[in-house]
């Protein structure tokens, strides 16, 4: 075969790309991102809900919110009001377990009204008030559990209300009652489904919301017998309540809310599909929302998007809105440090200070440069790390951690295990709900350690799916599009294969118009995701599933100024890299893994792996010499560890775009200010210069000699502060321990 060379003069057409420049938010407080669980008072005067882990109380509708406890050391979850009004019942979680707590509105000590720790959640109580209905599971497999990928581990086979069961078969739940007084739970049957909730005459049945394709409401008396299923939503529904009265249900499904009413059927189980259907149907609010539910009286229907409460009367066109303000003092330290004698490779184009100081006040970096001609503040401290090499934090943008949701951890091992590898800012490119903005606040308040966090929040999905988002006509993409911006305030957004090219370039325009840096699932299709290139989506997840990827191709990439996140560790069109390095790297044996991550985890992934390949299978080398050529385009190509392996699993990503051919000078831009460029921080984050944020890795080891020498981490500092690389010790600003986890005291580490 000979090859016939040959150029064509090609001109196409090519969209701007959709792309903003933003600032980390850096002033003194905190405003709650999300109101979560906002349950309206019997009287209608009240709503009670949970911000920053705290239950919370608001008089309506103008007051001010005020917490109910003084408890510092306790996340505070689902709040449920008594029908009197006078109490409060609500769950906690603690680093070990959690209960079942009242307290009065009014004030006074809360009450515990479970005797055994465990995990608890959704409370309700009856309409008569002598019982308190939840779900009840082991604290320990909580502590170790995380959020499954379903998209990418195929953890949710199957589809209609038998998933749902399965689903929480696994994680188990049980459905239980007890008195309003406390003492002993007793056993419903296990938890298939949430929100329970009742209706006025059936004082001994409970009602519960099934999502999924077939997304239903059903229903169990409180024997556990008699199980029925009396709404079924083809096509998918996040969440169905039935109203007071029984004669309605209020659904919430791809992007909308409606009111059905629900006819006498004589027992048969309503199926339909929205917006459509055999029964009356009403369409409620045009832009959605979470935590539904209606009104004691049944006149009414609530939710929250955002931090704004709604509350709907079911026969008016609009909803009445509050807006819900809750602040904390934002986390931020103070006094000056000076990082003196380090190799400093900043990232300011080639940059390198053979050696160099590094100044910073509070948390931003106020000077930097050869040492000896960097003026150091009065009073400052010096810390002596001559001999080490300072490059800025690791900004992973495909970062999932998966962290537990609803009832939220205070410390979870995902976010401290990527701070200890030198992860200080993370973007998770579709999380399955929005509580990664509830983790977000906690993290900026210092309530937790670990990275910045940033996310898309729930990805922009196709029709007929799970999550599917109704992105059906421009109008409903646009006002669909428009939460990202005003209840999630996201910044960046994941289109994640949601309709024909057609729906796909109305999603960009929307981002265009509200101000959104779009990213886009890659789905294993070229052709597909050159088309997001072409249409001016500015980032691409997941690698390009044909190599080698010739010049078209590659400077394509580079000209269209596409941030390519390959996501090696996934890799479509080859084995999954992260196999090879499961293979060929102790694991199993990492004392420093294991301090951040719970042996019974790290069993499971290594003891008994499903896949291994022969060395010549593996294609990350290829993909990676397409990095190569993006990079040397003038391309961007970034860090993405897709939370294979939390912490570890970035510098295994790093590596492998290494192996392709990149310089380790240009891996490390790819793992650092590519990232934040991506994520339209740059101006704040990526790396190391006067007025940008204090986040940095000191390294034992050069990385410009042996890209591997990433993983010889001293210190870790992220937002002025410093810790110790290998345990999370803080030095400075002033010197603490990390606490103990509880994992480390199952399997503590040899030292």
């Amino acid at each position: 075969m000979t090859d016939i060379p040959f150029t064509a003069n090609v001109s196409v057409k090519v969209n701007p790309t959709v792309h903003f420049e933003y600032k980390v938010e850096d002033g003194p407080d905190v405003t709650a991102r999300l109101v979560r669980w906002p349950k309206l008072s019997p009287s209608g005067t009240q709503v009670a809900f949970t911000a920053f882990n705290k239950i919370w109380v608001q008089d309506l509708p103008s007051g001010e919110p005020r917490r109910l406890t003084e408890d510092k050391d306790v996340g505070e979850f689902m709040p449920a009001w008594t029908p009197d009004g006078k109490e409060i019942v609500y769950v906690t979680w603690t680093g070990t377990g959690g209960s079942v707590m009242k307290v009065r509105v009014d004030g006074g000590k809360p009450m515990r009204l479970t005797r055994s720790n465990a995990f608890y959640s959704d409370p309700a109580v009856t309409l008569d008030g002598e019982r308190i209905v939840f779900t009840m599971g082991s604290a320990i497999d909580r502590m170790f559990s995380i959020e499954p990928d379903v998209w990418h581990e195929g953890i949710l086979p199957g589809t209609g209300d038998e998933m749902v069961g399965a689903l929480f078969a696994l994680m188990g739940r049980e459905l239980v009652w007890m008195p309003i007084y406390g003492g002993k739970p007793t056993t419903i049957g296990p938890a298939r489904g949430s929100s329970p909730h009742f209706v006025k005459g059936q004082p001994e049945r409970v009602y519960l919301s099934f999502f999924g394709f077939f997304g239903s409401l059903t229903s169990v008396r409180l024997d556990g017998l008699d199980r029925k299923t009396h709404v079924r939503v083809t096509g998918g529904a996040q969440s169905v309540a039935m109203s007071p009265d029984g004669t309605s249900a209020f659904v919430s499904a791809r992007g909308r809310h409606y009111i059905v009413t629900i006819p006498p059927s004589g027992g048969q189980t309503l199926t339909f599909s929205l917006p459509g259907g055999p029964a009356p149907v009403k369409k409620m609010s045009e832009h959605g929302g979470d935590y539904l539910a209606w009104s004691a009286d049944g006149r009414s229907v609530t939710w929250s998007w955002g931090a704004t409460f709604y509350v709907q009367d079911v026969k008016s066109d609009e909803p009445h809105e509050t807006e819900i303000v809750v602040e904390m003092t934002r986390a931020k330290p103070e006094g000056r440090v000076v990082l003196s004698g380090a190799r400093i490779v900043t990232m300011n184009g080639d940059e390198v200070i053979a050696s160099g100081d590094i100044v910073i006040t509070c948390n931003r970096i106020v000077a930097v440069g050869p040492k000896g001609k960097v003026e150091r503040p009065a009073g400052a401290k010096v810390i002596d790390v001559t001999g080490k090499t300072i490059i800025p934090g690791f900004v992973d943008i495909h970062a999932h951690m998966r962290p537990p949701r609803d009832v939220l951890q205070l410390q979870n091992w995902t976010y401290l295990a990527n701070l200890a590898y030198g992860v200080t800012t993370t973007r998770d490119p579709q999380s399955m709900t929005t509580d990664v903005f509830s983790y977000m606040d906690l993290m900026d308040t210092g309530q937790m350690l670990g990275p910045r966090i940033f996310s898309t929040g729930p990805g922009v999905l196709r029709p007929g799916v799970l999550f599917s988002s109704g992105v059906t006509d421009k109008d409903a993409t646009f006002r669909y599009i428009k939460r990202y911006r005003d209840a999630y305030n996201s910044q960046t957004l994941k289109q994640y294969l949601a309709g024909d090219r057609i729906v796909r370039q109305w999603i960009a325009m929307a981002c265009r118009e509200y101000g959104l840096t779009p990213t886009t699932e890659g789905g294993g299709d070229l052709k597909l995701n050159l088309t997001h290139m072409f249409d001016g989506y500015s980032g691409h997840e997941h690698s390009l599933p044909v190599h080698p990827l010739y010049r078209d191709v590659t400077e394509f990439v580079a000209r269209t100024k596409t941030f390519y996140t390959p996501t090696l560790l996934v890799a479509h069109g080859a084995p999954w890299t992260e196999n090879y390095f499961f293979q060929h790297t102790d694991v199993h044996g990492d004392m420093k893994l294991r301090r951040f991550i719970p042996h019974a985890l790290i069993d499971e992934m290594t003891r008994r792996r499903g896949q291994w390949f022969l060395l010549e299978e593996y294609g990350h080398e290829g993909i990676a010499r397409g990095l190569r050529d993006v990079v040397r385009a003038g391309g961007r190509v970034c860090l993405g560890s897709h939370g294979q392996l939390q912490g570890l699993g970035a510098h295994w990503e790093i590596w492998a775009m290494q192996s392709g051919g990149m310089t380790e000078h240009e891996t490390l831009k790819c793992a650092t200010i590519f990232g934040a460029e991506a994520i339209g921080l740059a101006s704040d984050l990526g790396s190391l210069e006067a007025g940008k944020l204090a986040d940095l890795i000191v390294l034992d080891e050069n990385p410009l000699d042996d890209i591997r020498n990433t993983n010889t981490i001293r210190y870790v500092m992220k937002n002025g502060e410093l810790f110790v690389g290998d345990t999370l010790d803080q030095v400075w600003p002033v010197e603490k321990k990390l606490p103990k986890m509880f994992w480390q005291d199952l399997d503590p580490p040899k030292r």
